[in-house]
């Protein structure tokens, strides 16, 4: 069926579902379902007709694709599943690498379908959207009832895992340039730590067996990076990563680099009182004003006050001392704190709590940092690692192999900082059809 046969249709379907509607056939949502088929068979005949309209980059049968040698093969169909649910064919030119294994298509680098495995960029982009966002099978149902046709659970996971695996992280290559060299009044780091489920892999098994294997709760660290002109937020950044904390300081620093560090007159790092962070601190951020984050400190001072005998009199300090963190007084508190250890049920357990006030003693100034109006708790981070990865890793039932892990989380990374989309965008390779002179 041809384009204007389907326009001299759409008033054939609106009448009939104007007299279905008039019988109490069919209500609204029905009548939007049945457009929403028609209009389907439409957006993928366009498609079809539009690819067919697009000529082949070149038709040279030599050509040096970043400075390797190809020559043509043959003619092969790109075969792909459109936005709308059809399959869109056409045939292009394929060329052979001459010093190594695999092909290069240069009309599917015009198109942007490079990136993708038998799906439209649009619609790839779409699923790896939800998969990085909700469990697949869910993900999977929601996109099938509003794309108007069924997306299966697997499609969704394979998009999604193959997006983790492509897509760079590298600060550098995918925060603009600009912020790098753009002056701002304040720059706030934050991180945090938290677990997800992984399988624990077994030597020389795989498949569905190794999804037998134990479970093992993995570290995820996760940080965020924010730009801040008159009070505001110009731009944020957060990442997340499992492995060594050491990794994650490297990564957390060259994305602090990459959103302008340099170039902030005020530089602050807020985190728990973990050792290993303030490292991350004097190793990558020289210089920030460091403090502890408020909530941490608030919550040792209650672990602290429960170990009392006499509740109540635990509850009243606690009330009196959380106030006087505010005010600026950590280390009057922990002198009291020192007085009164010999009234808990566990000294040892209360002077390791009294050890961490006074380790970060010099982080709590609270007082000082709300009349300066900087941040006093990890609110932003804390719930990060909520949204980033006790949403999506942590739901009921879930463990993850890592690999899988780890590419689902990059890719989730893409969709929170906004260049997911820009991933399934045209970028053709660099060519030519004269064979490139070496340099001596």
């Amino acid at each position: 069926m041809k384009l204007q046969e389907f326009v001299t249709q759409s008033s054939e379907v609106v009448n009939e579902l104007s007299r279905a509607i008039e019988n109490r056939q069919i209500g609204l949502k029905e009548v939007e379902e049945r457009i929403l088929q028609f209009v389907n068979r439409i957006g993928d005949l366009m498609v079809q007709e539009v690819l067919e309209g697009v000529s082949e980059p070149f038709t040279e049968n030599r050509v040096w694709v970043e400075g390797e040698g190809a020559v043509f093969d043959q003619v092969r169909t790109l075969r792909f599943r459109n936005r709308f649910g059809g399959m869109t064919e056409r045939k292009r030119r394929c060329y052979k690498y001459l010093y190594r294994k695999g092909g290069y298509y240069p009309l599917d680098e015009r198109l942007g379908v490079d990136q993708c495995g038998g799906f439209s960029p649009f619609l790839t982009f779409l699923q790896v959207l939800f998969g990085s966002t909700r469990p697949f099978e869910e993900s999977a149902e929601l996109l099938s009832k509003a794309l108007g046709f069924s997306i299966s659970a697997t499609a969704v996971q394979w998009n999604t895992e193959h997006a983790g695996g492509q897509l760079a992280d590298d600060p550098y290559r995918v925060i603009e340039e600009s912020w790098r060299m753009k002056g701002c009044e304040e720059i706030v780091v934050q991180m945090d730590s938290t677990t997800s489920p992984q399988i624990s892999p077994i030597e020389g098994v795989s498949g569905r067996a190794s999804l037998k294997a134990p479970t093992e709760w993995k570290m995820c660290h996760v940080g965020t990076v924010q730009r801040l002109q008159r009070g505001k937020i110009e731009k944020e950044w957060t990442v997340a990563r499992y492995g060594a904390m050491e990794a994650f300081g490297v990564h957390l620093g060259r994305t602090g680099l990459a959103m302008g560090v340099e170039k902030a007159k005020r530089l602050i790092f807020l985190s728990d009182g973990l050792r290993a962070n303030w490292q991350i601190c004097l190793d990558h951020f020289p210089g920030a004003l460091q403090i502890l984050d408020f909530y941490h400190a608030s919550e040792h001072l209650g672990q602290f006050c429960n170990l009392y005998k006499n509740l109540e009199k635990g509850q009243q300090r606690y009330e009196q001392w959380y106030q006087m963190l505010l005010d600026g007084e950590a280390l009057q508190v922990i002198a009291e704190m020192k007085v009164d250890v010999h009234e808990l049920s566990s000294k040892d357990e209360g002077w390791k709590h009294i050890n961490y006030f006074s380790t970060n003693a010099d982080r709590m100034n609270y007082y000082h940092y709300r009349e300066e109006n900087l941040p006093i708790g990890s609110g932003k981070v804390e719930g990060g690692c909520k949204f980033v990865i006790g949403k999506r890793f942590k739901g009921s039932g879930m463990r993850w192999k890592r690999a899988d892990n780890e590419k689902v989380l990059r890719a989730r990374m893409a969709k929170i900082n906004r260049y997911l989309e820009s991933h399934y965008q045209p970028s053709p390779q660099d060519y030519t059809f004269s064979c490139p002179q070496k340099v001596a």
